[in-house]
């Protein structure tokens, strides 16, 4: 099947998440109408990009302020799918997490606040007004691990800082908000977040025993994940390279006072890679376009009074590869990496290349921001401002998912040819998969022999002629036509 026909067979698993038919009806097309609109990304686009324009346009409003469905549920045929193409067991289950704000103008939008920049200087920080997001993607990756990842959304969650009180209100709002501020805080969404998608998970009988691997950015690596982690569940994450770390408690030593959690200050990040006594460990991991030989130092067991005294962790240091701005130029090195790891015995390659293809989310975010338009509508409606981005990233992920069940994951010769100034590209872009889209679906509208099919609209029509039951050109579903 080429892309365009694996789309479609994909979309029928979302057809059981609408307790109506005409709901399906109106939200499938809608999905390619969000990809393949020009300009603006926003609902009106995506009808006009489906042709009708010319018809009653109100349902496709509707379907996202009234009609009910749950929007996680869009994303989980994606890991279904996702987790019949991982290795078989007990190869573990890898995600990244991290948060993102999609910039909006309207001051009646609900959710939208003063966010900070992410894209502003480090010597400055700008602000910006936007809706903020926490999303979750799984990692696949060739089955011999010697080639890219692909970042596929699960989750697209929607995390609004809560509205601040004004100063002359009343104590009662005041502690209200303050309670409200720390259930509502990134790093509690993104726990809520990490647990729905362990519990998800234990619902597959292949994927119950799985490890489940998420890699955060430091952020997210604060007690707030690290105490209330699900089982089965290991984080990594980075950390400051002066983090205070402690070693284990000698049971043997005399006991002065209190009694103590933690044992003897341990070094440091910093001093670990300064250390020339603890030694470098090689291993080859794959990173930007090829295998590439990575050195690390490693200490464990080491204790985190922000992990607690129960919680051994394992701290990984990987020092920076030596690049070159061109040929015959300096060697030049870059920041190391500090990072922490809540399972002390996960093989060290695996964490390493977990921790790598979590630059894969950062992927996401410019594709959906720059090529997708996420959150470009102008809704105003409660529901419709959580429901619409979701709906437009859960289809950029399953356009995702259909090229690597198409096209695999490297850019084959189905794709349309590279412009001249490019000499290659290991996998096609978003870009290139909307364009191959297009071009299957105009195929299919000038294509003479369309199939026929039994017509959806046949309990709800209102015409008194007979119909001509055929599939629609565009979106090849069954429309109405008289």
């Amino acid at each position: 099947m080429n892309l365009l026909e694996t789309m479609d067979s994909l979309l029928h698993d979302w057809e059981k998440i609408f307790s109506q038919e005409r709901t399906a009806i109106r939200v499938l097309p809608l999905s390619y109408g969000l990809l393949l609109s020009s300009f603006k990304h926003t609902t009106s686009s995506a009808i006009c990009a489906l042709g009708r324009q010319f018809e009653d346009w109100s349902g496709d409003y509707r379907v996202f302020s009234r009609s009910p469905w749950n929007p996680h549920a869009l994303f989980d045929p994606i890991i279904d799918r996702v987790l019949a193409l991982l290795p078989p067991n007990p190869s573990p289950v890898i995600a990244a997490m991290d948060d993102t704000a999609c910039k909006k103008s309207g001051r009646h939008i609900p959710g939208v606040a003063t966010v900070r920049d992410p894209q502003s200087p480090p010597y400055h920080v700008n602000l910006i007004r936007g809706l903020r997001f926490i999303q979750a993607s799984l990692m696949v990756a060739p089955l011999d691990g010697n080639g890219p990842a692909r970042s596929l959304p699960v989750r697209f969650q929607p995390a609004p800082p809560v509205t601040k009180p004004k100063k002359n209100a009343p104590d009662q709002e005041w502690q209200a908000y303050k309670k409200l501020k720390k259930v509502c805080s990134l790093p509690q969404v993104g726990l809520s977040t990490v647990i729905d998608l362990r519990n998800v998970l234990d619902k597959h009988p292949d994927a119950f025993q799985r490890q489940f691997i998420i890699t955060v950015d430091g952020s997210y690596t604060n007690q707030v994940l690290l105490k209330a982690l699900p089982p089965r569940t290991t984080l990594i994450g980075r950390i400051r390279k002066d983090a205070a770390f402690h070693l284990p408690l000698d049971p043997n030593a005399p006991v002065k006072g209190r009694p103590r959690k933690y044992g003897p200050i341990a070094p440091t990040p910093k001093q670990i890679l300064d250390d020339e006594s603890i030694p470098f460990q090689q291993i080859s991991c794959f990173a930007v376009g090829e295998m590439r030989e990575f050195k690390i130092k490693t200490v464990k067991p080491l204790f985190w009074s922000k992990a607690g005294a129960d919680k051994p962790l394992l701290v990984v240091v990987i020092k920076p590869v030596g690049y070159r701005l061109r040929k015959g130029s300096k060697l030049l090195y870059r920041e190391p990496a500090f990072l922490i790891c809540t399972d002390p015995t996960l093989d060290l390659k695996t964490l390493v290349q977990a921790y790598l293809y979590r630059w894969e989310i950062e992927v996401n975010h410019h594709d959906e921001k720059s090529v997708i338009g996420v959150a470009q509508p102008q809704t105003r409606n409660p529901h419709a401002v959580e429901r619409q981005p979701q709906l437009q990233v859960a289809s950029y992920s399953l356009l995702l998912l259909a090229s690597i069940l198409a096209h695999g994951f490297e850019r084959t010769d189905d794709y349309l040819p590279l412009p001249k100034w490019r000499n290659k590209s290991p996998r096609p872009s978003a870009a290139d998969l909307i364009n191959l889209l297009r071009q299957q679906l105009l195929g299919r509208k000038f294509s003479s022999d369309r199939p026929k099919t039994f017509c959806h609209f046949e309990k709800t029509c209102n015409l008194n002629t007979k119909c001509q039951k055929v599939f629609d050109p565009i979106i090849q579903l069954p429309l109405c036509q008289p």
